[in-house]
């Protein structure tokens, strides 16, 4: 579909900075409903689930990449000889690696 836009463009980039005219086919609907189109600049606005996502996005990447607290308890445990890995959990892990390897 071709807009006619009576060489604004051309006109805009001759002689500078000048506004571009809505004229042509597509902005003659606009008429036909009795309308007339938006002026000025356009504009977005983010919508309040938007901005709630956007909230919890700059949470999540404020948050640190390890948890230290959780990585020295971790290591006591290792430590102290009191950390235990369910037997079968370790079967499970050991099942998917031969797996891989033999994928």
């Amino acid at each position: 579909m071709k807009i006619d836009d009576n060489n604004a463009f051309e006109l805009a980039r001759v002689s500078g900075s000048q506004p571009v005219q809505r004229v042509g086919p597509a902005f003659d609907l606009f008429a036909a409903y009795g309308v007339s189109p938006a002026r000025g600049a356009d504009q977005a606005s983010l919508s309040t689930q938007g901005l709630e996502i956007q909230r919890l996005v700059k949470q999540v990447q404020e948050l640190p990449e390890v948890r230290e607290d959780k990585v020295q308890a971790l290591e006591q445990r290792l430590q102290d000889g009191s950390y235990q890995v369910p037997l079968t959990d370790l079967a499970e892990a050991m099942f998917r690696l031969a797996e891989l390897d033999q994928g």
